[in-house]
Formats: structure tokens, sequence, C-alpha cells
């Protein structure tokens, strides 16, 4: 404003300069345009004033009129996200306090009457149609959305997606994402662990840890799963298996799951001794009464070998009720129908289970003690 008023004020002196040049006589002489107005100089200085005056007044109003115009709009936007912040909140708080049936409501009359709503007014509004199972709701919220093509809506998509199941749907909309982030990066290891993509997820799992996406123990679970899983493909060749055992780390073979996995996958590829040998060294220093009994069914019945291995298994777990079925389950196949009965007793007397019962019940049913066997059976 005062760049302005100040132009004005040497423009009007200028003009006083070159009519004070035809002042005469005590008379300033206007002429153009056929006519001529003579001034005294006092009454010319004063018209100079007033019209500075005038000017500066004029001026004046119009820059309250137009700095009101300003502020009434900015006013009426304040007002405006006001109203918006306020109903956002009581969104977040049906969210959170789980009315989420009210929520969906809400949103879904105050969209449909056309009112502009904000991001994060559509963002919990898609949250509620997605808790309410209104997905195609959802969605249209979603794709009002994905018009800004931002990274946090595709992986908020991705995230419902992943809830409802649809893992393929989930991973389109995280491939969209410009940059990969902590919550994209957990995203995707959830989708591909529903889709059973172990080779992807044990690559993925590499990155999850160079972002610290999750802490060690979570990115070490998620491994040891992509591994089993990738053990239970009935697909992989024998040198296959060999090879995920090699590039397994110490931590992962370590794992009684993982030899177990191990075992099964080497076994039902016809490397019945290599089967039984990572059972036997891991047992060496640890313990696991799912290997043991594994490693009842896979061993020979010809092989007294591995009963000696077992039995001395026993003098470090003197009261394991396990080890002791898994001695009676070994010694009847080998029909050694003595110690049999007697490791089955044991086993018996320590934990009476069913599973104990049936097999005391196979053993006399060998030996032709039918009633025994019967009565195992009733128990």
């Amino acid at each position: 404003m005062r760049p302005i008023f100040s132009l004005i004020a040497i423009g009007f002196f200028a003009f006083a300069f070159v009519s004070f040049a035809k002042y005469s006589d005590g008379i300033i002489l206007f002429r153009g345009f056929g006519y001529q107005v003579e001034f005294s100089l006092i009454m010319f200085i004063i018209l100079q004033i007033g019209l500075i005056i005038f000017l500066y007044l004029s001026l004046k109003i119009l820059s309250f009129v137009l700095s009101s115009k300003r502020k009434i709009l900015a006013y009426l936007k304040s007002r405006q996200e006001r109203k918006e912040i306020s109903r956002l909140k009581g969104a977040i708080k049906n969210l959170v306090a789980g009315e989420t049936s009210i929520l969906y409501e809400q949103a879904k009359k105050y969209i449909r009457e056309g009112n502009a709503a904000s991001k994060e007014m559509l963002l919990v509004a898609a949250r509620a149609a997605h808790l309410e199972g209104e997905y195609s709701d959802r969605d249209i919220y979603i794709a009002q959305l994905e018009e800004s093509e931002a990274d946090n809506i595709y992986l908020t998509k991705a995230l419902m997606l992943i809830d409802e199941g649809r893992h393929h749907d989930a991973l389109g909309a995280l491939h969209k994402i410009q940059k990969r982030s902590v919550g994209s990066v957990r995203a995707e290891l959830a989708a591909l662990r529903i889709g059973r993509n172990w080779d992807r997820v044990l690559t993925l799992i590499k990155v999850a840890r160079k972002l610290n996406a999750m802490n060690s123990d979570a990115c070490h679970r998620i491994e040891l799963e992509a591994i089993v899983g990738q053990l239970a493909n009935l697909n992989m060749s024998l040198p296959e298996v060999e090879q995920v055992s090699k590039d397994a780390g110490k931590r992962i073979r370590s794992e009684p799951s993982f030899v177990l996995s191990m075992s099964k996958a080497l076994w039902s590829r016809g490397a019945a001794h290599s089967a039984q040998e990572i059972v036997e060294n891991y047992l060496k220093s640890a313990w696991d009464d799912a290997l043991v009994k594994h490693y009842v069914q896979i061993s020979e019945n010809h092989n007294l070998l591995a009963l000696e291995k077992v039995e001395g298994w026993l003098v470090k777990q003197p009261h394991n009720h396990m080890l002791l079925m898994a001695l009676g389950v070994m010694c009847r196949d080998r029909e050694l129908w003595g110690k049999s009965e007697s490791y089955l007793r044991a086993s018996d007397a320590l934990n009476a289970s069913a599973e104990v019962a049936y097999e005391l019940s196979e053993l006399y049913k060998i030996m032709n003690r039918l009633q025994e066997s019967r009565a195992q059976l009733e128990l």
C-alpha cells in the first residue's frame, strides 16, 4: 500500500511542477480540448492536496474490501477445516471404540450427500466399510483416494486386501508403491506368506533386516517358516533339499522344526541314512519329543543299532514318558515283546494316555493276549 501511495504522491508533485511552470501573475492556467481553466496558486495547492487525500482514501477502501474478501474466504475455509477436524476426531473415536457400524453409516451418509470429504475422512470411511464387510463401498472410497497416487493409499488398500485374504490383489497394490518403506515390506511379507511364495519370502526377509522392519526374532520366525515351507514342497529334488540345508544359518539349523522337516524331506526322497543322522546329531545336544517319535518311525525294524542309540538317550532322560513309549514301539517292531511291554508299562505309569493304551493294545494283539488288548482300548 505504501509504495502505491508514494507513486501517486510523486505523480502529483510532478504534475504540480509542470503546472507551476505555466504559472503567470499568480494564476495557473490549464489548456486543453479547446478550454482554458484558471486557478490561483492557493486553490491549486488545495486541490492537489484534496486529490491526494481522495485517492489515498479510495485506495485504502479498495484495499480494505479486497483484504476483507480474503479474510472472509480464509475464515470460511478455516471454519470448514475445523468442522472437518471435529468430524474426523469423532470418526476416529468411533473407530477406536469399535463402533464401526455407526461410523460406517455416518460416513456413508456424509459422502453421499455430496460433501467434499478430506483424504483422511475417506481413509477412515474406507476402514469402517472394510471392518463392516462392505467391500464395495470400501473399494469406492479407495478408488477416490487412488487418484492422488500416494504410497500410503496403496499401502492402506493392500493391508485391507490382506485381511480379506486377497493376497494377489494386495501384491498388485504394493507394487504401485514408489518408495519401499517398513510398512510396505511388512505388508508384502504378509501377502507372500498367505500365498506360500516361500522363495520370495526368503528374498524379502533380507530387505526387512536391512530396513530394520522387524526385530531379529520376528525375522527368524518368518525365515524358519519359509524354509520349512520350502521343504514341504514335494517337487524339490534331493540335491535341492540338501542345498537348503547347506544354505541355512546356524540358528535355523538349531530349530527342531527345521530338523524334523529336513529329516522328512530326506526320508521321502530315499536318503534314509541322512534322515536318521540329522535327528541323531540334534539329539546329542538338545531334546525334542517330536523328533524322537519321528526317529522311531523312520528307523528300520531290523536295525538294532538305532534301538541301542535310543536306549542310550534314556540314560539322560530316564523319566521321559514319550521316550519310553518310543522304545516300547521300537522293541515291538523288532519282536522284543518283553522289553516292549516293560517300556510301554513304564510310560503308562508316568503318563497314562490314549496313545500309550493303543500301543499296548497292539502289542497284546500281536502276542495273542486278546483280552488284555481289548481291556486297553476300554480304558
